[in-house]
């Protein structure tokens, strides 16, 4: 049987149609693909996202952990009178005090002018003391100094501290000290945000 051309005539429209079907198929596919990369990329940013925000509130959990810390600290200091302005009559009371119990001979003491810490905090404050004494022996020396570490009020650090045998040429006719000591100390004190300064 011999094919006619109205036979091929009448298959166009299928084959167009198969055609336009197929062509369909592939830009469904080719779209379906595009999106689940799409789909892919967002879950991939969002997945990053996620564990930028559980690092930050890691982090801001930590720094409050450190700041409930630095209250606890902050309020203990407080309680003790170290964030109190300095009273350098209390100060001359303790040496004093620690030169009429241990009996010593020889007391002098200067104290510098205030001025903020070096390499500080602007509300940390130093005074200078330099301090003479005469005394009997040297272990005198940390029974005169152990009420000043023990003041709750400031912070005292000893930058230096030269002992040596007291000039006394005739200790018949001029009993006196055996022992010079000339010290310097920092009497270091804090004074909160806002507070004037003295």
């Amino acid at each position: 049987m011999k094919r006619q051309a109205h036979d091929f005539a009448r298959l166009w429209p299928a084959l167009g149609l198969a055609v336009l079907l197929a062509l369909s198929g592939l830009g469904a596919a080719g779209w379906g693909s595009r999106e689940s990369t799409r789909a892919g990329q967002t879950q991939s940013q969002s997945a990053a996202r996620l564990q930028q925000i559980e690092a930050r509130l890691q982090e801001a959990r930590e720094q409050a952990a450190g700041l409930r810390q630095f209250r606890l600290r902050l309020q203990e200091l407080a309680q003790q009178g170290f964030l109190t302005p300095e009273n350098r009559l209390e100060w001359v009371e303790l040496l004093r005090q620690s030169r009429t119990r241990l009996a010593i001979p020889v007391l002098h003491y200067e104290i510098e002018p205030q001025r903020p810490l070096e390499n500080g905090s602007p509300h940390f404050r130093v005074s200078r003391m330099n301090l003479h004494l005469g005394l009997d022996h040297e272990m005198e020396l940390e029974s005169f100094l152990q009420p000043l570490f023990a003041y709750g009020k400031a912070l005292i650090l000893i930058r230096a501290c030269d002992l040596g045998r007291a000039a006394n040429p005739d200790p018949p006719l001029r009993p006196g000290p055996n022992i010079e000591v000339d010290c310097q100390l920092d009497w270091i004190t804090a004074e909160l945000p806002g507070a004037s300064p003295p």
